[in-house]
């Protein structure tokens, strides 16, 4: 499809699906792949008029592909019916929503379009901890701008899931809503990925989660993705907007924020990279998160657990898409010797796997790793 189809298409589709817009006109626009693996990502600055007169903005378009999944669930679906709840609820800042098509024939892919937001995200390549606006900043200001972010998500704690208009993230293939739900989840992602292979940390921990599931939880609505690089910063550290919501799911609102954790040291420790200074200690984050939550952290230890495991099945599914196409073959032992086994054997106190040539030649096809870590 050509930029000028897509233009007329999408002026077409806004005016008939948008409630009160007319006469809608595009400007010319030059279709990009984004940044992230699992959608295409464009901008459109749009004119046109609704009862309070002429009006401009620009959106994004993001499409998804249906070849493919990075993380097995993962929903354009999903993620604009939580940008529309959220947006609808006003307490969490998300993007302007305008509209969802679920038609491929439209645009060849199924797209949501909403509001751009303005502001910039720790970029994990390069690693904000190594350059960009955020190692530019004075450590105080690093400080807050990390304590703004840790907010802005713990607010998702007090999110009403049945009251507030967040049913539909109801699955019950997967369990009862909360903990129970999200461990299903990964269960079933566990067992359609594993395909007879022996995969010893990654089995240790299906094990560990089921045996050590503790019963006091509650059932909040998760992010699910809950990372720097999926916060849109102001150049201030206020937080515009918490963008990416495909990942989001019902379960213990501790799993936000051991996801965040487990990122932190993934781009950091794990990397070989120095934090930079100001940015909040693993202590220090969580104490931030239960000011703004009213609540104590509960097993952190047991969800550090249960994201690993996740991380560790997503590296399973990059895996298996190098072998595919040929950047590794299907021989290489990554697929038990990478940063997330690594972790989860800590973490369980298995003996640790090494990290030898196979995995450098995975992670070459991924994100860079420091030299320093291959010596």
């Amino acid at each position: 499809m050509t930029p000028s189809q897509v233009q007329q298409r999408l002026r077409d589709w806004l005016e008939a699906n948008v409630e009160g817009w007319r006469d809608v006109q595009i400007q010319p626009l030059k279709v990009t792949t984004g940044s992230g693996f699992s959608a295409e990502i464009f901008f459109v600055d749009v004119q046109y008029n609704d009862a309070k007169g002429a009006q401009s903005k620009t959106l994004v378009v993001r499409r998804q592909p249906q070849d493919h999944e990075v993380v097995f669930g993962s929903s354009l679906e999903l993620q604009g019916q939580m940008i529309a709840a959220l947006d609808a609820l006003g307490a969490i800042p998300v993007p302007d929503w305008i509209g969802m098509e679920l038609d491929p024939a439209v645009l060849e892919m199924p797209f949501i379009v909403m509001g751009r937001v303005d502001g910039h995200a720790a970029t994990q390549n390069p690693n904000y901890n190594k350059a960009g606006w955020l190692a530019d900043m004075t450590p105080a200001q690093r400080a807050s701008t990390w304590r703004n972010a840790v907010e802005a998500y713990a607010g998702m704690a007090s999110i009403d899931w049945q009251g507030d208009g967040f049913a539909f993230m109801a699955r019950p293939d997967w369990g009862e809503p909360g903990l129970d739900q999200y461990l299903g989840y990964i269960e079933a992602w566990y067992h359609g990925c594993r395909k007879d292979r022996e995969m010893p940390y990654v089995d240790t921990a299906i094990d560990y989660i089921r045996k050590h599931q503790p019963q006091d939880t509650s059932v909040n609505v998760l992010w699910g993705d809950s990372t720097p690089s999926n916060v849109m910063f102001a150049p201030d550290g206020r937080v515009n907007a918490l963008i990416d919501w495909e990942l989001a799911a019902l379960g213990p609102a501790e799993l936000d924020l051991a996801w965040w954790l487990y990122f932190d040291d993934l781009f950091s420790r794990r990397f070989g990279v120095e934090r930079l200074e100001g940015l909040p200690t693993r202590d220090e984050t969580v104490a931030i998160w239960e000011a703004a939550t009213g609540r104590k952290a509960q097993h952190l230890d047991y969800y550090d657990i249960v994201v690993a495991l996740r991380m560790a099945l997503v590296a399973v599914g990059a895996f298996d898409r190098q072998v595919a196409i040929g950047n590794i073959p299907p021989e290489n032992l990554s697929i038990n010797a990478n940063f997330m086994t690594l972790y989860l054997a800590e973490r369980l106190g298995m003996d640790l796997p090494e990290l030898g040539p196979d995995f450098y030649a995975f992670m070459s096809k991924l994100t860079p790793v420091d030299e320093k870590k291959q010596s």
